[in-house]
């Protein structure tokens, strides 16, 4: 994997707990995930002027941005609900976790990548590391449900943006995605969630703006990433957020640590890694 990548991956892994974190102490709240949505909307227009009518209006990347809009829209939905029901240091890792090996054989299915010795190690031990971290917790049995839908839903987006930001440039790929998963949400949180709507846009606008900025930051540097290296390797190496996911979760929400947790840091960074040398 090329450096910039690498260290691209760190600062998304970074920012991408950040915002989890606040999505955890807003207690998996929709209508505050939804208004960070629509903020990200509209602070990526201005930028959208810094590309040309070509990069913007390329109509064979269409389908791939109606997927990506439609699937985040359920990601968002199911994260949230997994909050509701989880610690941050259980739905994170069981999310994240099951993603890793789910989109590393559909890579190899689906975009025929080819992975390395090394590669197969580091995603193994990611893998097992973040697996382990979030089964420490067992009792929260409707949080690992719903952890276990928002994998299905990573895999799915990551192989369709893998795809999506080849054909069409990462900046209006983000705009199309956020845009489309607000509107598709815009429904049932208008409808069925009015008053958390209210008291989130009086008391959380906070939250929100965390939120929104920080979940397009944190995608928008893994689009360009994806252009560099294999979506395998990205997707497991960007793990390293539950390491921070789970440091945050112990040191600010009063989570447990223990051992185990330790071991399965260990073994997330030293499949880190490897993923680094493959």
């Amino acid at each position: 994997m090329p450096l910039l990548a690498f260290l691209l991956i760190i600062l998304a892994a970074v920012l991408h707990a950040l915002w989890n974190f606040t999505a955890k102490k807003a207690s998996g709240n929709l209508s505050v995930i939804w208004i960070g949505l629509l903020i990200a909307t509209f602070v990526l227009i201005p930028f959208l002027f810094l590309l040309s009518h070509k990069d913007i209006f390329v109509f064979k990347a269409l389908p791939f941005v109606l997927a990506t809009g439609t699937i985040h829209a359920f990601y968002f939905f199911f994260l949230a609900k997994a909050y509701e029901h989880g610690d941050i240091s259980m739905v994170y890792p069981i999310a994240r976790g099951n993603a890793i090996a789910g989109t590393a054989i559909a890579a190899c299915l689906l975009l025929q990548e080819k992975i390395s010795l090394f590669g197969v190690a580091g995603i193994s031990l990611i893998s097992f590391g973040v697996l382990l971290l979030g089964f420490i917790n067992t009792r929260q049995k409707r949080g690992i449900f719903f952890s276990v839908i928002v994998a299905v839903l990573i895999i799915s987006y990551s192989i369709t943006d893998k795809l999506g930001v080849g054909i069409l440039h990462p900046l209006a790929y983000i705009f199309g995605l956020t845009s489309l998963t607000t509107i598709f949400l815009a429904p049932y949180i208008l409808i069925n969630r009015k008053i958390e709507l209210s008291v989130a846009f009086k008391e959380m606008k906070k939250y929100s703006l965390i939120i929104g900025l920080g979940s397009i930051g944190t995608y928008l540097i893994i689009l360009f990433v994806f252009q560099m290296t294999q979506v395998s390797y990205v997707v497991a190496a960007r793990e390293l957020s539950v390491v921070f996911g789970a440091i945050l979760g112990i040191m600010f929400l009063k989570e447990q640590h223990s051992t185990q947790k330790i071991f399965s840091i260990a073994c997330i960074i030293i499949g880190i890694l490897l993923i680094k040398i493959a």
